[in-house]
C-alpha cells in the first residue's frame, strides 16, 4: 500500500513527465520511442527508476486489457540515458539510485564541525551545533531528525530509538513510520573524531526539554520544515563554513551528506560489520549498504551495541 507522500509523488511524476508525452497517444499505438521519451525527461536516475516502474505498470495493464500485444514489447531497451549527480536534499536519492558514495561526496570532519559552529553562531542558538554533529554521527534522515524527541534518547547507553519521522506532503506535516517502516535503534559516539564531547552536549539539551520535547524544533517550537531549514539554517551556515558549491549553484554537500559521514565513519571502526552498519542506518537490506558504501563485508562475532559502545567511548 502506497504512503500518502509516495502517492502524491507518483501523481506528480505522471503530470510532469508522462502525460506531456503520451497523454494523447492511444494505448495500442504506444512504442518504445514514446516510453524512451518519458524516461528522457527525468532529471535524475531515481526519478527515472520511478518512471520506468510506472511505465511497466501501465504496460502490464495494457497487456491484461488486451490493448497491447506482447509482441509489441514496448519496454525492451528503454533505459534512462542521463548522468546523475544525485540530489540528496530529501534524503532518498542515494538509496533509491543505489549509487556508490565516493570520498568526494563526504564532508571531512573539519568541514562538519565548521558547519555546526556556523549554524549555531549565525542563529545564536547553541543546539544548532548539536543538531549538525548528532546527525553526522548518528545517521538520521531528515524526517527522522525532525521528529526526534527527548524520550527517544537513552543517554547512559548513547542509544536513540528511531521509530517515526516527520512526513511532508501537500497537506502539511504529520508523523509517520521511518522509511521502509524499519524501526531501529542507532547510537552516537561519546566524542566526535575531533574531540567534541557529544554526550555532554546531548545531556545539556535533554536538561532543557520535557520528555516529549523536540530536540530540533522550528523557531516556533513545531516540527521543522525541510525547505525552511535549508533556506534559513543550512545554506547560510554552509556559506559561512566555506562548503563548496556545485556548478549548477547547488551545494556539493547537503544535509543528507551528514548521513554519509556516519556510515563511512562507522564502517571504519575496528571490528565493524556491514550488517551492523546497515541496521544502524535503517537500510532496507544489507545489499543497499554494500552497494552505496563498500564492496566487501567486515565481520566479528560480538554484540552490535557493545562493539559500538566500546569502539566509540
Amino acid at each position: 500500500m502506497w504512503s500518502e507522500r509516495h502517492r502524491e509523488e507518483q501523481e506528480s511524476y505522471c503530470r510532469r513527465f508522462v502525460v506531456p508525452v503520451i497523454g494523447e497517444v492511444p494505448v495500442r499505438n504506444l512504442t518504445r520511442a514514446h516510453l524512451q521519451a518519458v524516461l528522457d525527461r527525468a532529471p535524475t536516475r531515481a526519478v527515472a527508476d520511478d518512471l520506468r516502474r510506472c511505465a511497466s505498470a501501465m504496460v502490464a495493464v495494457g497487456l491484461e486489457e488486451r490493448l497491447l500485444l506482447a509482441r509489441q514489447d514496448v519496454l525492451r531497451g528503454v533505459r534512462w540515458q542521463g548522468t546523475d549527480p544525485v540530489d540528496d536534499d530529501d534524503g532518498d536519492g542515494w538509496e533509491s539510485a543505489g549509487r556508490m558514495v565516493e570520498e568526494a561526496d563526504i564532508p571531512p570532519a573539519a568541514g562538519v564541525h565548521e558547519l555546526a559552529a556556523a549554524a549555531a553562531g549565525l542563529r545564536g542558538v547553541w543546539w544548532r551545533e548539536l543538531e549538525v554533529l548528532l546527525v553526522a554521527y548518528l545517521g538520521l534522515r531528515w524526517g527522522e531528525h525532525a521528529a526526534l524527541t527527548a524520550d527517544r534518547l537513552d543517554l547512559a547507553r548513547r542509544r536513540i530509538a528511531v521509530d517515526r519521522q516527520v512526513v511532508e506532503s501537500q497537506r502539511g506535516l504529520r508523523l509517520g513510520p521511518p522509511k521502509n517502516r524499519r524501526r531501529r535503534t542507532t547510537m552516537f559516539p561519546a566524542k566526535t573524531p575531533t574531540g567534541v564531547d557529544l554526550a555532554a552536549m546531548v545531556g545539556r539539551r535533554l536538561g532543557e526539554l520535557p520528555a516529549d520535547g523536540l530536540l530540533f524544533p522550528s523557531p516556533k517550537g513545531a516540527w521543522a520544515r525541510r525547505s525552511n531549514h535549508r533556506r534559513n539554517i543550512f545554506e547560510p551556515a554552509a556559506t559561512a563554513a566555506g562548503w563548496p558549491p556545485r556548478a549548477d549553484g547547488r551545494w556539493h554537500w547537503t544535509f543528507h551528506s551528514l548521513r554519509h559521514v556516519f556510515a563511512t565513519w562507522t564502517l571504519a571502526q575496528p571490528g565493524a560489520r556491514i550488517e551492523d552498519v546497515s541496521r544502524l542506518l535503517g537500510h532496507s537490506t544489507v545489499r543497499v549498504t554494500q552497494d552505496i558504501y563498500i564492496g566487501t563485508y567486515i565481520g566479528t562475532d560480538a554484540d552490535l551495541y557493545d562493539r559500538f559502545y566500546q569502539a566509540t567511548g
